[in-house]
């Protein structure tokens, strides 16, 4: 982390090919000062409660009150910090991260875990790179959906409704995990 006099901070995330996500120093979120992401960031952040976690993406506040019990933070992607200096600053950073809250209860209330692995990829998958998402380790979308690590695994391996759904539309079923693939007719 890079601390500015503006008051803005920079994390960017290992260029290796093997992991794209960096830990976060936790003493930034548990200070109680208030940051938010910038709007215009290329990254996000999961942030790992002591039950579940929690996603916070670009122009979403963090720190504060919010992640006071937060145990680990994983930055995906280049995020940079700002903080909120103005009423309204605060308030759009907070409503951002409200936004994101509700999505995330949105797909929670989804009642099959594989479904719920689904959508929580398909979304991240809307604003970040999709290389980038391939990289999150699997743990990590697990706590997001409260599922089981071994169903995301599954679900990163199968193809999804839709692909099965193109493939079928073409006369052919295909079965990945087998290394298959039959004609329907």
């Amino acid at each position: 982390m890079h601390s500015t006099t503006n008051h803005s901070s920079k994390s960017t995330a290992h260029n290796s090919a093997k992991s794209r996500y960096t830990s976060v120093p936790l003493d930034l979120f548990k200070s109680g000062r208030l940051l938010a992401l910038k709007p215009n960031c290329r990254g996000a952040l999961i942030i790992q409660k002591p039950f579940y976690a929690d996603f916070a993406g670009p122009g979403a506040a963090v720190g504060g009150t919010f992640d006071f019990s937060c145990t680990s933070v994983y930055a995906i992607g280049e995020v940079e910090f700002y903080a909120p200096a103005s009423y309204a600053e605060r308030q759009q950073a907070f409503q951002k991260r409200m936004d994101y809250s509700q999505k995330l209860e949105e797909i929670l209330a989804v009642p099959s875990p594989i479904h719920r692995v689904r959508a929580i990829l398909k979304v991240l998958s809307q604003g970040l790179q999709a290389d980038l998402v391939k990289m999150i380790p699997s743990n990590l979308i697990a706590q997001l959906g409260g599922v089981l690590t071994k169903t995301v695994e599954i679900a990163r391996q199968q193809p999804s409704i839709e692909n099965r759904k193109r493939d079928f539309g073409r006369g052919r079923e295909q079965f990945p995990a087998l290394g298959l693939t039959h004609s329907l007719y």
